[in-house]
């Protein structure tokens, strides 16, 4: 019963591990609570720490050193970077109540991830493309959450809590014949395979230019051997894929936008819609630097008028963002 788009998200309603839950209860001096295991499984965020954690916690366990990061944001923006909840729990110690451990934790937000699927091919399903987060800090194995719960708890006879989010500032063209360009490295990709796949069940006639990459070629070309078939068919006009550690530089996909400038250019002054996938802190941000200087050296155009031209995309709603 449920319908989607291309471009819509879809959220999953996501549990925490359990062994983690046992651990932050181990470190704040609750362990074998059950009932509380589960509440923390469910209901609260176990992973991603945020300021209010700290301020909450420095002020539960008295903790001068916490409080001297609180009162930085600089430094406490960089001490967050790189640990969860668990890990400061772990670096400065207390024995909580219940209700202390849980007036620092915030409520588990479901995971909205992009479709990357056409409904028109999929009646009956949803696919997702999700990249399983996984790091070490201070010699402990930790997981994102949602990654983690789809890729490592979940089952095929497990069933999952989901509902569709529409996202109607990222849609195809309404013209058929209108050209694309689709700019989404690493799962960034996701709402592009449902673009082509939809594109290729209504018969558009319009051009499609795919940039996107991963790291390397032999073990991160997400969706590799259906784009291969798309650009032999000739769904895929153009397939410019960078995969940044197979070489000594590193190239990324606003490298190759700055190698095709007059090319995507070209495009654009035919009516190309333009979208973006993926990292919102790096790499949307370098793919609009690398277009508002395709687009001054191309059009012979001054710095603001660069920026107008985009602005005018982006009203005319040619060029769309989905980042995160």
């Amino acid at each position: 019963g449920l319908h989607y788009l291309p471009g819509d998200t879809l959220a999953v309603r996501i549990e925490n591990d359990p062994a983690l839950a046992a651990e932050v209860l181990q470190l704040c001096g609750l362990a074998g609570d059950a009932e509380l295991a589960h509440t923390l499984t469910i209901r609260y965020e176990l992973t991603q720490a945020h300021p209010g954690f700290y301020k909450h916690y420095a002020s539960c366990c008295n903790n001068a050193v916490l409080q001297d990061l609180v009162a930085d944001p600089v430094k406490l923006r960089s001490y967050m970077e790189h640990r969860q909840i668990v890990d400061v729990l772990r670096e400065f110690p207390a024995n909580l109540t219940a209700d202390q451990l849980l007036s620092c934790l915030r409520h588990l937000q479901d995971r909205q991830y992009s479709i990357a699927s056409s409904q028109r091919l999929m009646p009956d399903a949803v696919a997702l493309t999700v990249g399983l987060v996984q790091f070490s800090h201070d010699g402990h194995a930790r997981s994102g959450a949602g990654s983690s719960y789809l890729s490592q708890r979940v089952t095929a006879a497990s069933r999952l809590q989901i509902y569709v989010n529409s996202n109607a500032n990222f849609r195809l063209p309404e013209d058929p014949a209108a050209p694309v360009i689709m700019i989404g490295p690493g799962t960034g990709i996701a709402p592009f395979r449902a673009f082509l796949q939809e594109r290729q069940a209504t018969g558009a006639v319009g051009r499609n230019w795919l940039f996107s990459g991963n790291r390397h070629r032999n073990e991160d070309f997400l969706y590799g051997s259906e784009l291969t078939a798309w650009k032999q068919s000739g769904l895929l006009t153009r397939l410019d894929v960078a995969f940044s550690r197979d070489q000594p530089e590193r190239i990324h996909v606003q490298h190759l936008l700055q190698q095709h400038a007059a090319e995507v250019f070209a495009w654009l002054q035919d009516g190309a819609h333009v979208y973006v996938c993926g990292d919102a802190k790096h790499m949307a941000e370098d793919v609009q630097k690398a277009l508002l200087a395709l687009i001054e050296q191309q059009g012979r155009l001054d710095a603001n008028a660069a920026r107008q031209y985009l602005v005018g995309l982006r009203q005319h709603k040619r060029y769309q963002r989905d980042v995160y």
